[in-house]
């Protein structure tokens, strides 16, 4: 009820007329802001603190009947700079972006919006995406510095999700180059198939990128991920094989996991998440990282929690999620609190 009023005072204040077509606005947010401590053991490093506003995000979205069984849909979200670092209110510019048309075959949007290979690991992380504590430090991302990420959302994008058949959910991102030469053309194709129902949950992500390394050569990634819930406790895991194309001859297929679970006592929950990079074509490239989360619910939409993780690098690999300019072989640590109001 909140949301309907605070949304027809927006739609009140640009113009009257448009009081009435815009009283359907959801307006949403979340503010989740934390303070870290991180540090490295490499020589030289030192040890700092800071305030992240992380995933800090407003957004606005609705629907309007259009007839025939059809519904216009419009969503536009932006990520807030919640601790003043950006100095302009914003932090990474447009989040989850898109308007389009759904009806009984489902719903189909353009715009900006994460990959539906991304969005199957949402269901299992325990921080969101953005987080030094996030799993989606190591899982999506390839090379011996994490530079190849497929924890991406994409602009320029079309996207098709099915409706819910028995559970079931298909979604089809393609993202065309507008920057395409004679030599690269850098599309993505991206695809999920999604199980949902009774506690379970599986989803197998695809996605294909050409020219993303090497030219006249398409990099791919593949994952298949689950949860079960019971009772107050769920478990879950992930396994993804990233193929990397370092030139035109030569090529390599990078393996990483991940375990993670959590169980809830009362206002109280308790999660551990471990993930583990393989290693690349080179020896001793992989990594992993433990992240252990205590939080406490005040209410349905507040919730304050206290985090630790460790991202251990292999002697050859520099991953620098949590402390950058990482040196091959380090460890990497955080340690931090975080409150969390949605809205």
């Amino acid at each position: 009820m909140q949301k309907k009023i605070i949304a027809l005072a927006v739609a009140a204040a640009f113009s009257a007329p448009a009081f009435a077509d815009n009283a359907n606005v959801t307006i949403y947010g979340k503010a989740f802001l934390t303070l870290d401590s991180i540090k490295s053991n490499q020589t030289g490093a030192v040890s700092k603190m800071r305030i992240n506003s992380n995933a800090s995000r407003f957004g606005l979205k609705g629907s309007e009947d259009v007839g025939d069984g059809l519904k216009a849909i419009y969503q536009f979200e932006v990520q807030m700079d919640g601790d003043g670092s950006g100095g302009n209110g914003l932090g990474n510019g447009t989040r989850n972006t898109a308007v389009g048309l759904a009806g009984g075959f489902g719903e189909i949007t353009l715009g900006n919006w994460d990959t539906p290979y991304k969005v199957t690991h949402n269901k299992i992380e325990l921080f969101d995406n953005t987080t030094v504590f996030s799993a989606t430090n190591l899982i999506g991302k390839a090379s011996a510095t994490g530079g190849i990420s497929y924890v991406t959302r994409r602009k320029d994008m079309v996207q098709y999700i099915s409706p819910s058949l028995g559970g079931v959910k298909i979604a089809a991102l393609y993202s065309p180059d507008e920057a395409k030469t004679a030599a690269t053309n850098k599309t993505i194709l991206s695809l999920s198939a999604t199980y949902d129902a009774d506690g379970i949950y599986a989803a197998f992500g695809y996605d294909s990128r050409p020219d993303l390394t090497t030219a006249g050569q398409t990099d791919n990634a593949m994952r298949l991920v689950g949860r079960y819930d019971f009772g107050g406790a769920w478990v879950g895991a992930a396994a993804e094989r990233i193929k990397v194309n370092s030139s035109a001859t030569v090529s390599y297929t990078q393996s990483n996991m991940e375990l993670v679970g959590a169980v809830k006592l009362d206002a109280s929950s308790i999660a551990l998440s471990y993930v583990k990079n393989g290693k690349t074509d080179v020896a001793n490239t992989g990594a992993n990282q433990v992240s252990l989360r205590y939080g406490y619910s005040f209410s349905k939409r507040t919730e304050a929690f206290a985090a630790y993780t460790s991202l251990k690098n292999d002697s050859a690999a520099t991953y620098a999620a949590i402390y950058s300019g990482a040196a091959a072989g380090s460890t990497q640590t955080a340690m931090g609190l975080g409150l969390i109001h949605s809205f």
